[in-house]
């Protein structure tokens, strides 16, 4: 009889657990994920959050600042705000940072940026604003749990970019390397890290042309465009598609913003 008991006290708790999972499904933040705004040093400027909530519950959702970063070998990192060089966490005020959403209703939440008034502020400077909701029941919900239940959440948070770029200067840079072949699901790609080590974010878009060991013109292989941000890389892949095994000579090029076109030359050879 006992382990009936403990059973059916078991079965009714991830009856709980999944109902509160659900409910924090229905939580997400609306619009652009990116909110890129140009400024000058001393300059102040305000920006909007909108949180939707699609349940028939209200929920409750903190909101929090971190630094962000990535780097080519496929890892990212949210520290501390305001450790990185070029991080404007320390610039940004939001207005409430833990707020409850109404049932089938969206709140608003507003941050102000407020730029130092420095001499030699120049390029991107960027951090996130982190929205996550909260479960039911945990220690930082208002409401608990009923008696005898446990409840084992997943963390499910929302990303929000905050750059701030200053002026139209900064350099602009890209660096090429550690170019390869690799082979995925029967597919041939192209592979190269690029890396940011400008002062200004950039968009670029890759390509790759290929030349025969003679000269000859083979093809031109495109590849996607990815923000990259000061101090960040990432692993650009390029389908190489039916092109026929042999040596080749290539010429890489990722076309920034603007007038912004960076190169390199490579050599591979396709087996």
């Amino acid at each position: 009889m006992a382990n009936y008991a403990v059973f059916s006290r078991l079965i009714f708790a991830l009856t709980i657990m999944l109902w509160f999972g659900l409910l924090q499904a229905g939580v997400t933040p609306v619009g652009d994920m990116t909110h890129e705004k140009d400024a000058k040093p001393g300059e102040r400027y305000r920006q909007v959050i909108v949180v939707q909530n699609t349940d028939s519950h209200p929920a409750e959702v903190k909101l929090y600042q971190t630094d962000y970063s990535f780097v080519a070998d496929g890892s990212t990192h949210y520290d501390p705000p305001g450790n990185m060089p070029r991080s404007n966490a320390k610039w940004v005020g939001l207005s409430r940072d833990l707020i409850t959403v109404p049932a089938n209703a969206t709140e608003r939440i507003e941050y102000e940026v407020r730029v130092p008034a420095e001499k030699g502020l120049t390029g991107t400077y960027w951090s996130m604003i982190m929205v996550e909701p909260i479960a039911k029941g945990s220690r930082e919900s208002a409401e608990a749990l009923p008696d005898n239940t446990t409840a084992i959440s997943q963390v499910l948070r929302y990303g929000i970019q905050v750059v701030t770029n200053i002026g139209k200067g900064g350099q602009t840079e890209l660096t090429f390397v550690n170019p390869r072949l690799v082979q995925e699901e029967g597919k041939r790609f192209f592979t190269i890290d690029v890396a940011n080590t400008g002062q200004r974010s950039l968009r670029p878009a890759l390509w790759l042309e290929l030349y025969s060991d003679k000269g000859s013109p083979v093809g031109k292989f495109q590849g996607e465009a990815r923000r990259l941000y000061p101090g960040t890389s990432s692993a650009y892949k390029i389908d190489l598609g039916q092109t026929p095994n042999g040596k080749y000579l290539g010429m890489v090029a990722a076309d920034g913003t603007g007038d912004n076109l960076f190169g390199a030359n490579v050599e591979l050879e396709i087996k």
